[in-house]
């Protein structure tokens, strides 16, 4: 039961996956296929069933019509068979009985000639060939038919072959009436003719057709446009700014692909939204923190030089202390705007990198002693390690990347505890493909749903911007961008309270990889 049920889900599967051409041309073909295989089904019937319904064999009646003109026509070729035939004279005259008898019963009158002699004749006193010529004076060395209200004449000549007899027959009735012309095409008479037989068999066959119509429509409207109406109603659901709307129709045909395509159009606009808010947010953020930023240093410089002006600072020593604030607070503002320049050319792909191949070791080994000398003066503890190979390089641009480094040492003195020495040690391995660089510090660390925001622009921990001393938060943003643009990627560990450690990894040049596989 179950394969059953699978295989029929696997059959609706596939012809839901027709191609539109592959439909069209299908619908093309059933709606000639339908109303054959239906009409042909009806004329088998109609061969098998409808002449004796309607009696073409024999006539039934003396009024005209068309029915009884084809009852008159397949009697007479029934007759004229049986006396071309080979039978003996007794014997067609026995057969000729069940053809003539009918049409006696009604009132005609039989008159058969071979070759001029009397072969068959109904039974009665009037001369028939008389007859004939009183109903219809015609040519009766011909064939010919006559239906009038006077009568019916007909006459019929058949022989067999040159040598054969010929045979005539006449056949009359003076009781035959005929409709007048005139009234053929009145409303009595098609109102008959409709609701007669007739009227039945063209009824039948334009249920046929409107019955295939119908089978052909139902199926384009299930597989082409219920789908079409999906699309139409997703899109304007999108158009109305729904973009969690997803159409619900799932095909390898062109309208799946074309509904793909629309649902991904949705995905890839709802999340051009959600950036373009996130970014708008961003950017009210940097504003308002670069004004804040700004504001503290630009403050300070205003209050100490108006000191100086009012002569405040009326000793050498005040002097001298009121200018070096000024000074420290004139390069805070400066770095918070080289910052900010920066991280501007970054995103604005105005930033070019001098990159070269620069060998692990030495360009590390050379940078650790000055970090050494910076921490050594901020009072800081620090170990290296180095576990490259010698001919480890990696391609940077020396200048960009050693600010990167700076960055991450300058953020680590800011942040160290209080009342504890610091501590920052590096360590530098190598993989199969790139170079890992991990900075961390023993300080105060980064609370886990703060540390994947920790490389945004303008974020700092201090939510309330106080610490404007301890930096402007656009260093690790540097750093990142940076980093990014070697090719490489950046990301942080921490536990709060803990120390935070900062982990680079950039791509080893291809010849080195190689140098190791050989």
């Amino acid at each position: 039961m179950k394969k059953k049920k699978d295989a029929n889900k696997e059959k609706k599967r596939s012809s839901k996956n027709l191609r539109i051409n592959t439909r069209i041309a299908l619908t093309s073909v059933l709606a000639i296929v339908i109303p054959l295989i239906l009409i042909t089904t009806f004329s088998t019937v109609l061969v098998y069933i409808v002449p004796s319904y309607f009696n073409f064999s024999s006539v039934t009646t003396n009024t005209y019509s068309a029915i009884n003109q084809l009852q008159w026509t397949q009697t007479i070729s029934s007759i004229a068979t049986e006396l071309v035939s080979d039978d003996e004279d007794d014997e067609k005259l026995y057969n000729l009985s069940h053809f003539v008898s009918p049409l006696e019963n009604v009132n005609s009158l039989i008159y058969i000639e071979r070759d001029g002699e009397v072969f068959y004749q109904t039974d009665t006193d009037e001369n028939i060939p008389d007859l004939a010529s009183r109903i219809k004076p015609a040519n009766t060395q011909k064939n010919f038919n006559y239906f009038g209200n006077d009568g019916l004449v007909i006459v019929n000549y058949m022989q067999k072959s040159d040598s054969s007899p010929q045979y005539k027959i006449i056949i009359v009735n003076s009781d035959y009436t005929v409709n007048d012309a005139s009234q053929k095409l009145s409303a009595q008479e098609l109102t008959r003719l409709l609701l007669g037989r007739t009227g039945i068999i063209i009824l039948i066959i334009v249920l046929l057709f409107v019955t295939a119509i119908g089978v052909i429509s139902f199926i384009t409207t299930q597989t082409i446009v219920n789908p079409i109406k999906k699309i139409s109603h997703g899109a304007d659901e999108i158009a109305c700014g729904n973009l969690d709307y997803e159409i619900d129709y799932k095909s390898t045909n062109e309208l799946g692909k074309t509904v793909d395509s629309f649902n991904d159009m949705r995905i890839r606009l709802k999340e051009s939204i959600e950036k373009q808010k996130k970014a708008e947010e961003e950017r009210k953020i940097l504003v308002a923190g670069i004004a804040h930023d700004l504001r503290t240093p630009l403050t300070s410089v205003k209050g100490y030089a108006e000191g100086l002006a009012d002569g405040i600072a009326n000793t050498p020593e005040k002097q001298k202390m009121y200018v070096k604030t000024i000074c420290e607070s004139i390069s805070a503002t400066e770095k918070i705007l080289d910052d900010l320049l920066t991280i501007s050319r970054l995103e604005l792909n105005g930033y070019e990198l001098n990159q070269t191949d620069i060998s692990v070791k030495e360009f590390f080994d050379d940078g650790a002693e000055e970090i050494k000398q910076l921490l050594d003066t901020a009072g800081f503890d620090f170990e290296y390690l180095n576990k490259c190979a010698d001919n480890t390089t990696i391609c940077i641009d020396a200048d960009r990347f050693s600010r990167v480094i700076s960055n991450i040492i300058s953020n680590s003195i800011k942040y160290a505890k209080e009342n504890v020495k610091g501590k920052v040690n590096i360590v530098i391995d190598e993989y199969e493909r790139s170079v890992i660089i991990e900075i961390s510090d023993n300080g105060i660390g980064v609370e886990k749903k703060s540390l994947s925001k920790i490389f945004d622009i303008m974020y700092r921990t201090d939510p309330a911007r106080t610490k404007i001393s301890q930096g402007s938060g656009l260093g690790l943003a540097v750093c990142k961008q940076i980093v990014e643009l070697h090719s490489g990627s950046i990301w942080a560990r921490s536990e709060e309270g803990e120390g935070l450690s900062i982990f680079i990894s950039l791509p080893k040049n291809h010849e080195d990889n190689k140098n190791e596989v050989d």
